[in-house]
């Protein structure tokens, strides 16, 4: 009769690998689509309302990716805006701050806006978002939006995105 031996080594080598892997998120299961991870870290800009109620994660990513725009038209020097805003991690806050930088030339800060979130928060859907020439905003140019946290004197960047106001 054989019996093999405890082998502590092996044993503690492959029970961390499957904690570590657990741990990261990263499971035992085949991969699937999941909408805050395929968005994470990003901004999607819209000239249409974002209005939610899909039925499942795949179904998000798809209409993110067809509602998205890189470019919005506006009228008489005035643009709408509506963000989906996939934060990296929660806010930890109980606000976060959506600030505009236009970058088409050197990076400068033209506006922002403080928000309301929950500290757990990690997606924000923010519709109608109103700005115009009079804000600083100027037809052709590109805008770097980024959902931010000003923490210990230093900007903690969250989410960015871009559009180019048409």
């Amino acid at each position: 009769m054989h019996v093999e031996r405890f082998n502590r080594r092996r044993w503690l080598g492959s029970t961390a690998v499957l904690v570590f892997s657990l741990a990261m998120g990263v499971g035992l299961s085949p991969a699937r689509a999941d909408g805050y991870g395929a968005n994470r870290g990003k901004i999607v800009v819209s000239d249409n309302e974002f209005t939610g109620g899909w039925g499942s994660d795949s179904e998000m990513v798809k209409a993110l990716k067809k509602q998205g725009k890189s470019v919005v038209k506006g009228e008489g020097g005035a643009w709408t805006l509506n963000l989906m805003v996939f934060l990296k991690e929660a806010a930890g806050a109980s606000t976060v701050n959506i600030v505009y930088y236009d970058v088409s030339g050197k990076r400068d800060q033209v506006n922002f806006s403080e928000v309301h979130v929950q500290p757990t928060q990690k997606i924000l859907q923010l519709n109608g978002i109103a700005i115009s020439k009079d804000l600083g905003f100027v037809a052709g140019h590109k805008y770097e939006i980024a959902a931010t946290r000003i923490i210990g004197g230093k900007e903690k960047v969250y989410a960015k995105g871009t559009v180019t106001l048409k």
